[in-house]
């Protein structure tokens, strides 16, 4: 057998990156993605053993074309991006790769997408629980990370420029519901920074600065379109353990995509 033909059918290796891990388990909403399943991939603390990590990544379309659902012309990085793994408990992680024929791909992309859309429901319902202590708890978060407006209350351009700049960004309906989810709260976050500013004026600053040093580095790594934002959605805070710190996150994001250079506009 040639070099050539060799490496045609190398199998590409498991490689996830840190921001991929972290996008899979806040979009999971601690449960399994199987629809009927509730099982945690986050199995709680008990009086004996501390929190574990029970989830299992199962690959959509195989690391190997003879894999279960193999597809050819992947490449390794489309193999191990978020957009073809998914979150499993043991259970179906077994099922699905081993009754193959019983889970197409696009039955698994299906589960994915219904799955992401069931957990984005869940936090669009608890966005309004979201007050100043939050947002101001998320915002110095995210300016210690790294070292050293209008007073309106309603800005009429608001409507029109986060779908001019959502579609010249290349983001897709699950980016774009997450911002207007986030857009909607721009008001209670024009008011805290309002008062942060009375107390420490460099503080909407210095948050503009973090986000777009950031966004800088995100871009500087090659990360475009979802794949950035989703980058900058994990870095503000869509994986911490508390909901409200996470929904606080991405209003901080939302409000400073309209306002601000974070993102191409």
């Amino acid at each position: 057998m040639s070099s050539t033909t060799k490496a045609k059918t190398k199998k590409p290796s498991r490689y996830y990156t840190p921001t991929t891990l972290k996008i899979l388990f806040g979009q999971s909403g601690n449960e399994c993605a199987e629809p009927q399943c509730s099982n945690p991939i986050i199995a709680s603390a008990t009086n004996k053993s501390d929190a574990a990590n029970v989830a299992d990544i199962a690959h959509i379309y195989a690391l190997s074309v003879d894999g279960p659902r193999g597809k050819a012309g992947m490449t390794s990085k489309e193999l191990n991006h978020h957009s073809n793994l998914m979150l499993l408990c043991p259970t179906h992680h077994t099922n699905v790769d081993t009754q193959y024929e019983t889970y197409p791909a696009d039955m698994l992309l299906k589960w994915k997408a219904d799955h992401v859309r069931k957990h984005g429901d869940i936090l669009r319902a608890k966005i309004s629980d979201i007050g100043y202590s939050e947002l101001e708890t998320a915002a110095r978060a995210l300016m210690s990370d790294k070292p050293d407006g209008d007073e309106d209350d309603h800005d009429p351009s608001m409507p029109m420029a986060p779908a001019n700049k959502i579609k010249k960004n290349n983001l897709t309906q699950g980016s774009s519901k997450l911002l207007k989810m986030g857009i909607a709260m721009s008001h209670e976050v024009k008011a805290m920074l309002r008062n942060a500013a009375q107390l420490d004026y460099t503080f909407p600053d210095r948050l503009r600065d973090g986000f777009q040093a950031k966004y800088d580095d995100f871009v500087a790594e090659g990360l475009t379109g979802d794949d950035l934002f989703d980058a900058l959605y994990v870095w503000s805070g869509s994986t911490n353990s508390d909901p409200k710190r996470a929904l606080a996150g991405l209003c901080l994001l939302s409000h400073l995509f309209v306002l601000c250079e974070v993102f191409e506009s």
